[in-house]
């Protein structure tokens, strides 16, 4: 009868390490609550060249539906005024409910009259003299909007149609999402629970 070694093999000692480290590196956000927020990083790209949007009409640009964005940013190079208002408005929301988002102009990299650079936080924390939309200017002092964010469109307020001159562009990165109590009629969590 052959004799069983005493001390575990090389091998069952590696197995049990590989086992030990998965465990210790399972993500966060599976050992906590639904709610709880994941770091995640998406980064959508949109050039708009040539496309045009009809008056009062827009384009969905992000959906993170059923997850809510808790943090991230947008950026939009769109056709401004000459005193550099925007032509267009950035929506976010959930959809149908959007609002146009607060906008803060970086005139460095804008041409009044032509294309300006806007960007905005999602959600936003409002500071004084921050620059809106088209449509209105916003002077809260500090205030944080808990707003839930899930959609993210290009609007067109006027009465005209638009069409968008070449790199005209919005750039859409999210950075952390949390599991939101809205989903779109009719669709299943993706974790298989109901929505």
């Amino acid at each position: 009868m052959k004799k069983v070694a005493e001390h575990p093999s090389a091998l069952g000692v590696l197995a049990f390490a590989v086992g030990a480290l998965a465990f210790l590196s399972a993500p966060i956000a599976s050992l906590t609550p639904a709610i709880a927020q994941q770091t995640v990083r998406d980064s959508v790209f949109a050039l708009l060249a040539d496309q045009t949007i009809p008056s009062n009409g827009f384009i969905h640009l992000y959906d993170s539906t059923p997850y809510s964005i808790t943090n991230g940013h947008v950026a939009a190079k769109i056709p401004c005024d000459d005193d550099s208002t925007p032509l267009l408005n950035i929506l976010v929301g959930v959809a149908p409910n959007l609002t146009s988002a607060s906008l803060e102009l970086v005139a460095n990299l804008s041409a009044p009259g032509e294309l300006c650079l806007y960007h905005a936080d999602l959600p936003a924390t409002e500071q004084a003299n921050v620059t809106t939309t088209a449509n209105a200017t916003t002077t809260s002092a500090n205030a944080t909007t808990t707003t839930m964010i899930t959609d993210i469109a290009i609007q067109n307020p006027g009465d005209e149609d638009v069409t968008l001159p070449s790199t005209s562009t919005v750039v859409i990165g999210v950075n952390e999402i949390a599991r939101g109590a809205h989903s779109h009629e009719g669709e299943q969590a993706q974790d298989g629970g109901a929505p």
